[in-house]
């Protein structure tokens, strides 16, 4: 429940800003640039699955490099091929698909060959439609071969599986797995069909492949020619029965293995270099299998799909993807402005993020691909990086919420003891009073000076880092330059005690100060710095006529400066005052000097310090144009 209240409360706060943490992710991800970690990821998880019941229908034959060093050469003789064909046939299988290329005669036995494949009316052929062209045998009729072509990432892994697309001449032709699909299931009464859903993909019966596209789950624009679907690998070590050409050879084989099924004839031999990569298979991953192996997973997809209902691997529409990211970057928000102790959002992040990953992990088995990285990313990392911005907001909010208990305190203590006390004289002054008007004016002006420090003071305490209140009706912004804040401060302060400033001689030297390197706060301790001295000159230098006050670079250092001509008793005081101790803390902070000394004949000079800190590299906000002057009032 806090959490939703926090989201609401974030929403009226600025929050969608706070998102660019899930905007930059989705960016990422829609140039491609999180690809490679979703593809890692989608293997792991695939790997990951529990083991299938092994496909009962697909049986593999492997010409193994035992075979083809003992008995065989390589590629296999037209005969040996032939008389391989023909012993497989005496087991009654239902389809033979014959994953070795064939376009020209090896050896001995051609025509042997070509009478085997005219005769072998389930026998299913391949040839290579893409970059160098390979043609099928010349004795098979067109419906009966297709192409062996596989499409990989960019990393040479490969996790789709192309079922359809033109030729070299721009005819449609179907792969070698749909061709060996649709005689097999043919026999079930089910046929190759325009998909209802999709009427661009292929479907047996009720089962539509979901087509690849190019922003297909991971991927982000990839070549989706043709018709490509995510291959859904077969979990487990042994998914289908595997046989080697000696063992069928030499009858150790039992005829239920081959009767009826699937029998997929090819290569696992290094020799033959017909090797595939890999990573969504238990094992050494990535790892290298025969292409064999590769088209019996392509294969049995399709099958078990419309036999099983066992599920092809779905996404969802990209709009739907970006609304999990954004959902996700929500919450990971509103966990991060939860306030929880950092142990308990550590524990809420972990907790969550596994629970994501739980959640996409039961969604792999059901056949559904999530994109676990962005949304995951999103959640965590939202809830990790803003966390502390949240944690030191609510630190802020915390001392404000303290300065103004003490500013209300301070507030009540004044009004109920000194405010008082003032407005009882101001009430019982005697109008016959001998004393000056002008004292009395001035314990009016004190009274209504006091009453506004109050709001004064709240004004500045809540309003933004980047401003300074120099009255209620005159707040600046601290992005100026410093120098023209200075001037501010300066005519500010001199308009305000004009009954005190109005009759002295003004000169005035101000020239640009380097500020780049100095923060907001920075800069308004300057400001109040400059106003302290110039009111210390009311109350102290009794008979000034003249006052000097000098902003500018001065050799190594930065200077401000005010210079009277009266009688004050400022520097003589061997007790420091809440200004002095603030302009030395200063001086500090600066690695400058602040320093209050005496003038001849008479006078006070009140100077700060600070050397002019140099960057490295030169910043646009310090370009900026004050015109000197030096003014005589």
């Amino acid at each position: 429940m806090k959490l939703i209240e926090d989201w609401f409360l974030n929403i009226q706060s600025g929050f969608i800003p706070k998102l660019s943490i899930v905007g930059i992710l989705a960016v990422a991800r829609l140039l491609g640039l999180l690809q490679p970690m979703e593809w890692k990821v989608w293997d792991v998880i695939m790997r990951g699955r529990p083991a299938e019941i092994p496909d009962q229908r697909i049986t593999i034959v492997t010409i193994t490099e035992d075979d083809i060093q003992q008995s065989l050469n390589y590629p296999i003789p037209d005969h040996a091929l032939a008389e391989l064909i023909e012993v497989i046939q005496t087991y009654d299988p239902r389809v033979i698909g014959l994953d070795i290329f064939r376009n020209f005669p090896v050896g001995e036995g051609y025509e042997m060959l070509a009478e085997t494949f005219a005769s072998s009316e389930n026998l299913i052929g391949i040839n290579k439609v893409t970059g160098k062209s390979v043609a099928a045998p010349k004795s098979l009729p067109l419906e009966r071969v297709g192409f062996a072509d596989i499409v990989a990432d960019a990393d040479g892994i490969i996790r789709r599986s192309i079922l359809g697309g033109p030729d070299s001449e721009g005819k449609f032709q179907y792969s070698f797995a749909v061709r060996v699909s649709e005689a097999y299931l043919a026999q079930e009464d089910f046929f190759l069909e325009n998909g209802i859903h999709d009427s661009r993909t292929m479907r047996f019966g009720d089962a539509e492949v979901p087509r690849f596209h190019s922003s297909t789950g991971g991927y982000a624009w990839t070549n989706d020619a043709g018709i490509q679907t995510l291959l859904h690998f077969r979990a487990g070590k042994t998914p289908f029965a595997t046989v080697t050409y000696g063992d069928l050879l030499a009858d150790n084989v039992a005829p239920d293995v081959l009767r009826d099924r699937v029998v997929l004839v090819g290569y696992q031999a290094e020799s033959a270099k017909d090797l595939v990569t890999v990573a969504a298979l238990p094992g050494v991953n990535p790892s290298e299998v025969p292409g064999i192996v590769l088209q019996a997973h392509a294969i049995s997809q399709i099958v078990s799909a419309t036999l099983d209902n066992r599920a092809f691997l779905r996404t969802l529409p990209s709009s739907v993807e970006y609304i999990l990211l954004v959902l996700a970057g929500s919450v990971g928000l509103s966990l991060a402005a939860s306030r929880l102790k950092p142990y308990m959002h550590t524990l809420v992040v972990i907790i969550g993020s596994g629970g994501l990953g739980l959640i996409f992990y039961a969604a792999i088995l059901t056949g559904w691909w999530l994109p676990l990285v962005p949304v995951g990313a999103a959640f965590a990392v939202t809830a990790v990086v803003m966390y502390p911005v949240y944690q030191m907001q609510a630190q802020l909010e915390s001392e404000l919420g303290q300065r103004e208990q003490l500013i209300n305190w301070t507030f009540g203590t004044i009004h109920n003891g000194p405010l008082q006390t003032l407005a009882r004289l101001l009430k019982e002054w005697p109008d016959n009073s001998h004393t000056p008007d002008y004292e009395k004016n001035e314990l009016k002006e004190l009274n209504i000076e006091l009453r506004a420090l109050y709001d004064m003071m709240r004004q500045e305490m809540l309003m933004p880092e980047g401003q300074l209140a120099l009255s209620q009706q005159r707040v600046i912004n601290l992005d100026m330059p410093l120098i023209e804040l200075l001037d501010e401060v300066y005519r500010t302060t001199a308009r305000r005690r004009q009954d005190f400033f109005g009759g002295l001689l003004h000169i005035t030297d101000f020239q640009d100060i380097e500020d780049s390197f100095l923060a907001p706060r920075q800069k308004r301790e300057l400001g109040r710095f400059l106003e302290e001295a110039l009111l210390n000159v009311c109350k102290y230098a009794t008979g000034t006529t003249r006052l000097k006050i000098t902003c500018r670079p001065e050799g190594s250092d930065n200077i401000i400066r005010v210079v009277d001509n009266g009688q004050g008793n400022a520097v003589s005081s061997d007790r420091e005052g809440y200004g002095t101790q603030q302009a030395k803390q200063l001086a500090r902070k600066l690695g400058g000097k602040f320093n209050r000394s005496a003038v001849i004949p008479k006078g006070t000079q009140c100077e700060l310090r600070w050397p002019i800190n140099k960057q490295r590299w030169p910043s646009w906000a310090s370009l900026r144009w004050f015109k000197p002057r030096t003014l005589i009032i």
